[in-house]
């Protein structure tokens, strides 16, 4: 079970003892992501197996996390409520161990106990949209756009027309 956001965790240790983790913690604790949302609200659903792996022996964590966020859209700045959801999957390695999978970055290289709460953001943050906006027909900024458009353009005339005259005319 959890018990927070600052406990500290040694993944290589829960691997070798085939521990779960899963409760919920509160959003608040995510200090860079909620530098992103528009409000602190909301919880974290945390569900994380920690294992060694039978065929290779490598030690590994895989789960679930999700949350809901308010973010504001870069189209209208208004409030948009996204689902992260991130099904982590990595592979726990020592200082110094299988430099194979370090160099390829399928691995996370453990030196020392880290914060879960660490763990279970940067998951979070790699989930967030570059461009978090809500869909088109659904932003309120897209709805103005549509009703301010006149039903039919003016046809106004083409500046280059003569050019056109000129291009067919023979010399």
């Amino acid at each position: 079970m959890l018990s927070g956001w600052s406990t500290t965790i040694d993944p290589i240790q829960l691997a070798d003892k085939g521990a779960r983790l899963a409760g919920t913690l509160p959003l608040k604790g995510m200090r860079r992501l909620m530098e992103m949302c528009a409000d602190e609200q909301g919880s974290v659903s945390v569900d994380l197996q920690f294992e060694r792996d039978p065929s290779n022996g490598l030690r590994a964590v895989h789960g679930r996390i999700d949350a809901h966020v308010e973010l504001v859209c870069q189209r209208c700045m208004g409030r948009l409520t996204i689902e992260l959801h991130s099904e982590p999957r990595l592979t726990l390695l020592r200082c110094g161990e299988r430099e194979d999978l370090v160099e390829a970055g399928d691995a996370l290289v453990i030196e020392q106990p880290i914060m879960l709460g660490d763990l279970v953001e940067d998951e979070l943050l790699l989930e967030v949209p570059m461009v978090p906006m809500h869909a088109p027909d659904q932003c309120p900024a897209q709805r103005l756009i549509a009703d301010n458009k006149p039903e039919k353009e003016a046809t106004r005339a083409n500046p280059f027309s003569i050019l056109e005259k000129l291009k067919q005319t023979d010399r």
